[in-house]
């Protein structure tokens, strides 16, 4: 009997301890996951900050040509 009972224990303790395990094992997932999320959500924040920064850049390129193109087109006009 007292085997059983120490053999039931035992079990009871290894059992404890799983339980211990397998709950810090999901807090650390749980943990990964939230940075995952958060790394998706800044990854789309660059990705929309790098969209704006290129158009700004293409409109300020266009503004830039338009304005060569004028001038090239009065330094034409005064050559003549």
């Amino acid at each position: 009997m007292e085997e059983k009972t120490a053999e039931t224990g035992s079990l009871q303790g290894s059992l404890r301890k799983e339980e211990f395990i397998s709950t810090r094992l999901k807090a650390a997932l749980a943990l990964k996951e939230e940075r995952k999320k958060e790394a998706k959500i800044k990854v789309v924040e660059l990705e929309a900050w790098m969209v704006k920064t290129i158009s700004e850049v293409m409109i300020r390129a266009m503004e830039e040509f338009k304005a060569s193109f004028k001038m090239r087109n009065l330094n034409v006009g005064f050559g003549q």
